[in-house]
């Protein structure tokens, strides 16, 4: 119970007009602090993934996403974008890999922004299994992309890399998965349980 009653204070602390509201959500939520470091989560986060409070983003979201959270952290952050979308996995308390839909915002308290606000929506579906096939990390999270729909600039802004070097892992991966085009190569990821 007490450490209840002082996550309810660190809540209070980060977000004081929001926190009687936020705190009856039962979707799971967490604060990270303008660090990246959890602050706060709420009881359903917490059910879901362990006490992760006190840990940094690069050590709760897997390898393969913590460049791309980071750097969408670091946006919010400074201000240059207001809130994001996306899937990333997270690693819980219990070692368990969780595939979770990541909506996170700006925290602003007094004009000035104190950290992000998230909402974790777990997918039913369990992530794919980290040695499932050959491709590499950053070849994996461009198929992710190109599984949502997303044409090669927007891959390359997002990722912060050249349309050249999105084209280049994309024909690895279709080499890869045996593929000849981009549709095959969505079609065969969602065969395998990639995506």
């Amino acid at each position: 119970m007490a450490a209840d009653t002082e996550n309810i204070e660190e809540l209070r602390r980060l977000a004081p007009d929001l926190a009687p509201s936020i705190a009856k959500l039962t979707c799971p939520c967490y604060i990270l602090d303008r660090s990246g470091t959890v602050r706060w989560m709420n009881k359903a986060a917490i059910a879901h993934f362990g006490d992760l409070r006190g840990r940094s983003i690069g050590q709760i979201v897997d390898r393969e996403f913590a460049t791309l959270a980071r750097q969408e952290f670091a946006a919010k952050v400074l201000g240059t974008v207001d809130a994001t979308e996306g899937n990333v996995v997270v690693r819980t308390t219990d070692g368990r890999r969780v595939s979770v839909d990541i909506s996170s915002a700006q925290l602003i308290q007094d004009g000035s922004i104190v950290g992000v606000f998230g909402l974790a929506d777990p997918r039913d579906e369990p992530p794919p299994a980290a040695d499932s096939t050959h491709l590499t990390p950053r070849q994996t999270t461009v198929l992710r992309q190109l599984a949502a729909g997303k044409s090669t600039g927007h891959i390359a802004e997002a990722l912060g890399i050249s349309t050249e070097t999105v084209r280049n892992h994309i024909r690895g991966i279709t080499a890869r998965l045996g593929v000849h085009s981009r549709l095959e190569a969505v079609i065969r990821a969602h065969e395998l349980g990639l995506v």
